[in-house]
């Protein structure tokens, strides 16, 4: 996995964690979740995955930890 790539699955890596926050305190997460769904974006956009289905970017995330 190339840097960018590695990078874009960590930012969604970081708004999957943000969003699960989120489900336990939603009154208290909009600024943070707003945020990493921004970051995740931009990190997907940067390293050209935008088309991906949403299969393919949880197959991303998952190589991380290999």
């Amino acid at each position: 996995m190339d840097r960018m790539t590695r990078e874009a699955a960590q930012a969604v890596r970081r708004l999957m964690a943000v969003t699960r926050a989120a489900l336990e305190d939603p009154a208290r997460s909009e600024a943070a979740l707003s945020a990493a769904a921004h970051e995740a974006h931009e990190a997907m956009r940067r390293a050209g995955l935008l088309h991906l289905s949403d299969g393919e970017v949880l197959a991303l995330v998952a190589q991380l930890d290999d």
